[in-house]
């Protein structure tokens, strides 16, 4: 899964009520720009936030990819008529949350370039511009939305993935359940990959790269999974633990010595079994969950 930003300042009303994206493939003169081709690269299960007036009025969940679609009627805009949509389940943010509530942290997550915001919290021209998971998901935050994005995402893809068996093997795997569970189950022995505990019901099967920031296939794959106990999982999942690619775990400075000690977590714990298809996911684990002062 992939978060985004679309600036809808002109079309906002129109792309939520008929629930799409829509963008021309080429400027006058043939140009072409990247936030435009952006398109291209939305998948099922995206997340993007709709940006009109200064404020998020919306969040999206993609139902589609980008597919070739002439300019809707109902757009006064003068574009050619050449262009891409992607349907989208929106989720109305009411009242609309204003930029400038949390502007200030949200400028140091998004990247120097093609960014939507500028350093100088300036909005940039354009349509569609990719947003880091760490800045997607202090939006998701600040939004406060009834219900949780991941589960917003799961709802759309399970509607709307022909599979019956591709649907019902993400659901459980969002859940920690199934099939991935069992397959977790059997990578780390049944036990902890940690401590050692193989008391089943005390497992948790838990993404290394969070549900919310994987694709499809990511989401399905046992090396971006760890079967943890209840206090590794909860600590790991909250950002305040994490591991390098020794195994060795790292704790944050949000994780005080008596808490970690009361709850257990030790500061020599390691891995019991990593492999570099563990550690692609875990090198995303530390840049965007783990929190460190």
């Amino acid at each position: 899964m992939a978060y985004w930003w679309v600036s809808q300042n002109k079309t906002f009303r129109e792309e939520r009520e008929g629930g799409y994206l829509w963008a021309p493939k080429r400027g006058s003169g043939g140009v072409v720009f990247h936030h435009w081709s952006n398109m291209t690269l939305v998948q099922p299960g995206d997340v993007i936030f709709s940006y009109a007036q200064q404020s998020i009025g919306a969040i999206g969940i993609a139902s589609t990819p980008a597919y070739d679609a002439p300019q809707p009627v109902e757009f006064e805009g003068g574009w050619q008529d050449d262009g891409r949509r992607v349907d989208l389940v929106y989720q109305p943010i009411q009242p609309a949350i204003p930029i400038s509530t949390f502007v200030d942290e949200l400028v140091e997550l998004l990247p120097e370039r093609n960014s939507p915001i500028t350093k100088l919290k300036k909005g940039v021209q354009g349509y569609l511009f990719s947003v880091p998971p760490k800045a997607g998901q202090l939006i998701c935050e600040r939004l406060a939305i009834a219900t949780p994005v991941d589960e917003l995402v799961a709802d759309t893809l399970a509607r709307t993935i022909p599979s019956e068996t591709t649907r019902e093997a993400l659901i459980r795997a969002r859940l920690g359940q199934g099939r991935w569970r069992q397959d977790l189950l059997k990578h780390w022995s049944g036990k902890c990959a940690v401590t050692g505990l193989e008391i089943e019901p005390l497992l948790r099967a838990s993404h290394i790269k969070p549900w919310r920031d994987s694709d499809n296939r990511e989401r399905l794959d046992v090396h971006n999974g760890l079967l943890l106990g209840p206090a590794y999982d909860a600590a790991f999942d909250a950002g305040l633990i994490t591991f390098n690619d020794a195994g060795a775990v790292m704790l944050s400075d949000r994780l005080p010595v008596p808490q970690r000690e009361a709850a257990g977590i030790s500061e020599t714990a390691t891995l019991r079994a990593l492999t570099d298809g563990h550690r692609t996911y875990m090198s995303h684990h530390r840049g965007n969950v783990f929190k460190s002062l």
